[in-house]
């Protein structure tokens, strides 16, 4: 009954550049059709993936999607899929076009559509997850990373008991998590496909008590994921691609006990919701901890990881993998790093920092007195934990489309989905929770 990870993947960046500065000179009331449009193509592109069990890239290092990044099982069926998707991105305007009504089209609506013309981006890498060794993360590690992740999507899914604005978008990732292949029914996966059933009635939305509520009764009573419920598959012994791996994708975090409540809130542009902060507080209260404490930690675990991880793959010339879809620096949780000679030398480095005792770790940067400070970071049960992926292209197509991405971030231009919005626009127009 143990949930079988495989060690291959799909991911796939996916999005749309940035039009706006095309829509410049649109009155008002035309550009906000124009926008409506358009984001709806992009609600729909997401739900396409999280329909084929897509998991949020970004649920490795926080419970917020705020990057268009999605990792697929590497299944024919989703292969095909993919395909279909990297079709649908070189059209992006005649799909849309295609769907407006003939009154649309002749309006303004489909003349402004039509000279924008918004264009698809699309990058899809095929992730291995290499059998353990002296610098790849141990099978332990791996599986905590992907509890974590699907934990996040639980915890998702159960925010929205407090966040009532915002039900539908919080309870529309349990399409993602219950049609997975590898899913078997442990851990919270019974109770969620019990909400599912009530969810599927569409009577949640009402201001009255109704659905919504047997929803989080539901939910309420429901436990999260542990890691001894994931297996990792072996690698097969042969394998019919042939092509060299085309470097690393190495994504790092700071856990709390098998959850990310603080890791990225500031960045996060739910952190204002009563339900983000209410979780905050009901931490910090129930482990007895003071605030100032646990600020001093996320600062110091800040330059911990800048100086134990950014900067050693930085001096090496790897690249913020999130620098794809965003101008603004929203994560410093995901890197690409080129495949050299010295690879290896820089990620057994890094896996010998993170076996080192959580103590010695801390005195690295705040000295020997840390004993107060290790006392606030073991009741919050916070951990550094990795997951490193060996990256090629989905086929050769991409493998020529990842070097012009990285050559082009090289010359200062953002090649992938343009997220770079201010904070407003990004909830306006890009956030769609999973």
């Amino acid at each position: 009954m143990q949930i079988e990870l495989s060690r291959k993947w799909f991911l796939a960046v996916v999005g749309l550049a940035d039009w706006r500065v095309k829509a410049q000179e649109l009155p008002h009331q035309e550009y906000k059709e124009l926008q409506e449009v358009i984001d709806n193509y992009i609600s729909r592109t997401n739900r396409d993936f999280r329909k084929k069990g897509g998991l949020v890239t970004s649920l490795f290092w926080s419970q917020e999607n705020l990057s268009p990044t999605f990792l697929l099982e590497a299944t024919r069926t989703n292969e095909d899929f993919l395909k279909g998707v990297r079709v649908k991105q070189g059209n992006v305007t005649e799909n849309i076009y295609s769907g407006l009504s003939s009154d649309e089209r002749n309006s303004s609506l489909g003349k402004n559509l039509q000279a924008i013309s918004p264009q698809g981006r699309i990058l899809i890498l095929e992730c291995t997850i290499p059998q353990s060794n002296d610098f790849i993360p141990d099978d332990d590690h791996v599986l905590s990373a992907f509890n974590d992740a699907f934990n996040s999507e639980f915890v998702t899914i159960k925010r929205a008991e407090l966040d009532f604005q915002a039900r539908k978008e919080w309870l529309a990732t349990l399409d993602a998590l219950l049609t997975r292949e590898n899913l078997r029914e442990v851990g919270p996966v019974k109770k969620l496909k019990e909400a599912k059933v009530v969810e599927g009635k569409r009577l949640y939305d009402r201001k009255t008590p109704g659905d919504f509520e047997k929803i989080t009764r539901i939910l309420h009573g429901t436990v999260p994921f542990r890691p001894s419920l994931f297996d990792l598959k072996p690698l097969p012994q042969s394998s019919f691609d042939t092509r060299e791996s085309l470097g690393h994708i190495v994504i790092q975090y700071l856990s709390t006990g098998g959850d990310f409540p603080i890791k990225l809130n500031w960045r996060s542009n739910t952190h204002e919701r009563l339900g983000r902060r209410t979780e905050e507080l009901q931490l910090v209260e129930f482990e007895g901890v003071e605030w100032k404490d646990i600020d001093k930690l996320l600062l110091i675990s800040k330059e911990i990881v800048y100086d134990k991880i950014e900067k050693t793959i930085s001096d090496v010339g790897g690249i913020k993998f999130d620098s794809f879809w965003t101008e603004r620096d929203l994560s410093s949780n995901i890197f690409f790093l080129s495949k050299f000679s010295f690879t290896e030398d820089i990620l057994k480095a890094i896996k010998e920092f993170l076996s080192l005792d959580s103590r010695k770790q801390l005195e690295g940067h705040i000295g020997p007195s840390t004993t107060a400070l290790f006392d606030v970071w073991r009741r919050a049960g916070l951990h550094f934990n990795i997951l490193v992926f060996e990256v090629r292209g989905f086929d050769t197509e991409e493998d020529t489309k990842l070097a012009t991405w990285v050559k082009q971030l090289k010359e200062k231009v953002p090649p992938g989905p343009n997220y770079n919005a201010e904070k407003e626009v990004l909830e306006a127009r890009h956030y769609r929770p999973f």
